[in-house]
């Protein structure tokens, strides 16, 4: 399948082009249905990725976990793995952007109102990109304040945390509460008190040189960024551990971070007002950035 041809007579060049469905089209010409079932209940998932100088990192990885997210909801993505590789590219490519962040969205498309999910046969499929080069730099060096919340994890019972769903309301009233906290970043506990992950991160604290993360089990997103660090942990002989623990382990910690997609690896040196260590970001931390941006460089 080939992307529809861009007719430059009808392109604002001021305008963001975003991918919908198999074509390009100017910002204020992508539409969507206000019967789409992505707007009435958040029925979609979505990844979000990173470019760097003109290559997409780690494509393959976000795409085959955009559809593991939606096989386990039951929805049928309308193309191919290399197609839509191929539509981020373009997407990327048409707004002229190197280093930039895109979102892949896929809903369940246009139904009647109702929660039956049959008769939904034609998702519906976007591609947003926008230039982004990263944080500044200070944050990196300064590193973010995060809030343990009340407002806990999905528990994998009721939802599987494998699902990388549009659905973000959870996470957002995680955000908010963390905010109100004057913080950064929230950290979310599962429904047994362990430490599950931020609200777009995944945690990881460092105690005596050890490197600690809550395994899957308890209930987190295998993020793409958490399964590189943890590869480049071992690959460096830097001791990792996957194992539950509770946020007392991370007041006590030596160096706390958090990882994604966005963030890379950004230290978190305050939890709840408390200095984590020094109050500053670590030398561990420091050297799994550094080896992480070798990466993407």
């Amino acid at each position: 399948m080939v992307l529809l041809a861009i007719f430059y007579e009808f392109i604002n060049f001021n305008s963001m082009l975003i991918f919908l469905n198999d074509s390009l089209v100017p910002e204020d010409q992508a539409k969507v249905s206000i019967l789409d079932r992505g707007f009435l209940y958040g029925d979609g998932v979505f990844e979000t990725l990173r470019a760097y100088s003109g290559a997409i990192f780690h494509c393959n990885d976000h795409v085959d976990r955009l559809f593991h997210s939606a096989e386990a909801i039951s929805l049928r993505i309308p193309f191919t793995r290399d197609y839509l590789m191929e539509a981020l590219y373009k997407t990327l490519e048409a707004n002229h952007l190197k280093d930039a962040y895109l979102r892949l969205s896929v809903t369940r498309g246009v139904s009647e109102p109702g929660l039956d999910i049959e008769g939904c046969l034609s998702p519906t499929v976007t591609i947003i990109a926008k230039g982004f080069s990263s944080y500044p730099e200070g944050l990196h060096q300064s590193g973010i304040h995060a809030a343990v919340v009340n407002t806990r994890r999905i528990p994998a019972s009721a939802l599987n945390p494998a699902v990388k769903s549009l659905n973000f309301l959870n996470n957002i009233m995680a955000r908010v509460e963390a905010k109100r906290l004057n913080a950064a970043e929230a950290v979310m506990l599962n429904m047994e008190g362990y430490v599950a992950e931020g609200t777009v991160s995944n945690i990881f604290m460092v105690k005596g040189g050890l490197v600690k993360t809550p395994p899957l089990s308890a209930g987190i997103l295998n993020g793409v960024t958490r399964s590189i660090v943890i590869d480049l942990l071992k690959e460096n002989g830097i001791p990792i551990i996957e194992q539950a623990f509770y946020p007392a382990e991370l007041y006590t910690a030596d160096e706390c971070f958090v990882t994604s997609t966005l963030y890379e690896v950004m230290p978190m040196t305050t939890i709840n007002g408390n200095a984590v260590g020094s109050g500053k970001p670590g030398k561990l931390t420091q050297t799994i950035l550094n080896l992480f941006r070798r990466l993407t460089a």
